[in-house]
């Protein structure tokens, strides 16, 4: 009896020590979170004076421009001077900082939206803001952008680089490549070479006379919801496409090239030359395969909803691989 009863205490002597413990552990504060650093807000610096801001700066031929903009439409173009002009009505002012030189002229520059030089507020917004905001720069310059809203045109400079939140870009004779991005408005790029990459969330791509300007140049453009429209895109590397819009290219696929189209929810169109000569692998969805043109070796498969069919015109120096879950794909002549 003695042996039951010393054991029965001490089970209940290890059961008050579980719950003191899990009391103990239920009534320690859970550890703080790291407080997440605070972005400070800048203060925009106006310009006060009833004209409109304006400075410049002599600059390498092929300096590097960067810059942010946070509101309004901009404008840059190149020009013959060694020299950037930044102009900016109805808003904020307008300054540079050299961030590195060689020799005696800088090579890279970043505008700022208030001028460093006669401003010495420390937390002073360094976006431009305004109705009406312009550059010129050199024509061999690199151009990177950044911007919360804005609706830009940039002419004749040698590279380019933008993010844009929400905002039509339009880019005309950029020598050396592209890199253009908004989440909100339609890319265009017309008489271009180089590199490029294409992006837009909601809104249009649209590319018509480009070419490479090194060998291996890749052209990709890409959109969420909205339309592919390429004309004479001379890469031979073409990357396209759209979650949910149609895609329509017009040109010639060259010897040794390689061309992917896909789409989600759209259609694929192709107006080519009647010479032209490629291997094509296709697959769709709800929809139809349909060519103008005759082509040979014609296979196809259908092991479900998806048709798979893979054909030749002429030699087959080309390759082609075309995409569609729902629409239909069309290869006409030109």
């Amino acid at each position: 009896m003695r042996k039951i009863h010393i054991n029965s205490i001490l089970i209940i002597f290890a059961l008050l020590l579980s719950i003191g413990a899990s009391f103990s552990l239920a009534q320690t504060p859970p550890p703080k979170p790291t407080p997440k650093p605070h972005n400070k807000v800048r203060k925009i610096i106006q310009n006060s004076s009833e004209m409109p801001a304006e400075k410049s700066i002599a600059v390498d031929a092929g300096v590097n421009i960067s810059l942010c903009v946070s509101d309004g439409k901009l404008k840059i173009n190149g020009w013959e001077r060694n020299e950037i002009r930044a102009f900016v009505s109805g808003g904020s002012q307008v300054g540079f900082t050299v961030l590195q030189k060689k020799k005696t002229n800088p090579v890279w520059v970043k505008v700022l939206g208030y001028d460093p030089s006669t401003n010495k507020e420390t937390d002073a917004e360094e976006c431009l803001a305004g109705d009406e905001i312009e550059l010129d720069v050199p024509r061999n310059a690199i151009v990177n952008i950044k911007s919360n809203s804005s609706e830009m045109v940039i002419d004749s400079v040698g590279k380019v680089s933008v993010e844009n939140a929400g905002g039509d870009v339009f880019l005309n004779n950029i020598g050396r490549g592209i890199e253009a991005r908004t989440y909100e408005g339609d890319v265009t790029v017309e008489n271009s070479s180089g590199a490029m990459s294409l992006f837009s969330t909601t809104g249009n791509i649209i590319a018509f006379d480009v070419n490479a300007s090194e060998i291996g140049d890749i052209f990709k453009a890409k959109t969420s919801n909205g339309a592919v429209t390429l004309k004479n895109v001379g890469q031979r590397q073409i990357e396209v496409g759209s979650n949910s819009g149609s895609i329509n290219f017009n040109g010639e696929f060259l010897t040794g090239g390689q061309y992917s189209f896909g789409t989600s929810n759209g259609s694929i169109i192709l107006t080519i030359p009647q010479n032209s000569s490629f291997i094509i692998n296709a697959s769709y969805g709800y929809g139809v395969f349909v060519s103008e043109m005759p082509l040979q070796n014609i296979e196809k498969n259908t092991p479900s909803k998806i048709q798979n069919l893979s054909a030749q015109m002429g030699s087959g120096d080309a390759s082609l691989k075309l995409t569609t879950v729902s629409g239909a794909i069309r290869i006409r002549k030109q």
